[in-house]
């Protein structure tokens, strides 16, 4: 149960977040078990969270002690509000009267969205406040709460934000070593991807592709393993046996060295591996992403695939965000599909990962990305070429449903 307590100065909000979250409910999300309510402090209470605003009447009684996230659309404020815990600072100015920014610190650093501000149906601080606190109470974390509630500043009261060009663009940080327009990667193509196999070992990379796997990931987290480069250098030779493609995860000098396929990076790699130099060795290049930030951040660098995860349960690994679930992971790729076609580039392959079985391969699939990344469901099967080919069959037959959907009752 999740429980959001306004004000009374300023319950007149509650009208504007529940019509958000009933765009939410169309979207597919679930909101039943969210309740509204009156608050007994001149703060919003979520949850854990204390929340404030200087957008509320309320705002001019808060003890800043007592809240550990605050809002700030104001050009100025006390200083005092800088103690809190957690500060967002929204619509910045900058030298372009038309540009802005939100900018907030996750853990330690400085994250930061641009947009244009002529793009803009409603400049409504309560209005984006509004988004924000519905959007915390659908559990999304605080970067993708930012990001939906600024693109929902250019469309009307009742619609749910989907175009790119509505959404803001988060700033690549320093960390990535090569930011420029001439940075390419090898284009791939959905036709090229399908069931993608990530694993720990040579000997399930022989395994697999001698079943007929196309594509495949050696994640060999152990940096110290004596005999890692051996195992990369086997890997790419199989995969060049076997007309293969494959990523090495992680290792990225290793894979250029070896000249491999292509190399898988995480968030958390992608701020230190040079990808200038993989660029230039003409490796493609696959990125996981967590979310709307992680991704329109991502899709800035026109990788190879980006992968959108982790949609369900997992415990092949420890992850750094909570699952996405079929909702989220169908609007991320309308979001993809969108920014292919505004910006005339080829669009980007998605791989759905994280938990996905023969369970829930069809639902996953009719999201419409274009891999499905798996891991135990293979590597654990009773019969692994039959699972294999379940997966091939039921990614077939979405296919072919999807197709039929979108030519219509009277095609023929």
């Amino acid at each position: 149960m999740t429980r959001l307590l306004i004000p009374r100065q300023d319950i007149a909000l509650t009208g504007d977040i529940q019509r958000v979250l009933l765009l939410a409910q169309q979207q597919g999300f679930d909101i039943k078990d969210i309740t509204l309510g009156v608050s007994p402090t001149t703060c919003c209470q979520l949850d854990e969270w204390t929340i404030d605003s200087d957008c509320l009447m309320s705002s001019q009684d808060v003890s800043v002690s007592g809240c550990n996230l605050f809002f700030q659309y104001q050009s100025a404020i006390p200083s005092s509000y800088y103690a809190v815990k957690n500060v967002v600072q929204l619509a910045l100015g900058s030298l372009d009267p038309l540009e802005s920014k939100d900018q907030w610190y996750k853990d330690q650093e400085l994250c930061s969205l641009h947009y244009s501000r002529s793009l803009e149906l409603s400049n409504s601080d309560i209005t984006h406040f509004a988004w924000v606190l519905a959007l915390l109470c659908l559990d999304l974390p605080l970067e993708d709460v930012l990001v939906l509630a600024r693109a929902a500043m250019n469309v009307s009261r009742e619609t749910w934000p989907a175009e790119s060009s509505y959404f803001p663009k988060p700033t690549i940080k320093q960390g990535f070593l090569a930011t420029n327009d001439d940075l390419a990667f090898p284009v791939m193509h959905k036709d090229n991807l399908g069931l993608y196999p990530v694993v720990d070992s040579v000997d399930w990379i022989e395994c697999l592709l001698k079943m007929g796997v196309k594509i495949i990931q050696l994640r060999m987290k152990n940096t110290e393993h004596p005999d890692l480069e051996l195992n990369i250098i086997k890997a790419i030779k199989l995969g060049q046996r076997y007309g293969a493609q494959v990523f090495i995860n992680d290792h990225w000098q290793l894979a250029i060295k070896q000249q491999a396929f292509g190399v898988h990076l995480g968030q958390e790699d992608i701020e230190t591996a040079d990808l200038e130099q993989i660029a230039k060795a003409g490796l493609c290049l696959g990125i996981s992403t967590h979310g709307y930030y992680e991704l329109l951040r991502v899709a800035q660098l026109k990788p190879s695939y980006i992968a959108l995860g982790h949609i369900f349960p997992t415990t092949t690994k420890q992850m750094p965000s909570k699952p996405q679930g079929l909702v989220r992971l169908k609007l991320y790729q309308q979001l993809i599909d969108d920014l292919a076609k505004s910006t005339g580039i080829n669009p980007i392959p998605t791989v759905a990962i994280g938990g996905i079985d023969l369970n829930n391969a069809a639902q996953v699939w009719q999201c419409g990305v274009s891999s499905l990344a798996v891991v135990r469901a293979v590597t654990e099967a009773r019969n692994t070429r039959s699972a294999i080919q379940s997966f091939n069959s039921i990614m077939q037959v979405s296919e072919l449903n999807l197709r039929a959907e979108r030519r219509g009752p009277h095609a023929f």
